[in-house]
């Protein structure tokens, strides 16, 4: 089973083996989150969609 695992803001892809052994961590980002991703059939190629998270807080405040 692959998962999306994040610290500090920052993703990576594992693998839980389903015997019961130790996750792997198959990427090695240092930066950004992974949206998405899928495994080929093959089980050979792995895409990944992943970027930054930004956002803004704005205040409108209508003063009469």
């Amino acid at each position: 089973m692959l998962y999306i695992n994040e610290r500090d803001g920052v993703s990576n892809i594992w693998s839980q083996p389903i015997d019961g052994s130790p996750p792997r961590q198959l990427t090695a980002f240092d930066s950004n989150v992974i949206y998405s991703f899928d495994l080929s059939r093959d089980g050979k190629q792995l895409a990944i969609a992943r970027g930054n998270e930004n956002s803004d807080v704005i205040l409108i405040a209508n003063d009469k």
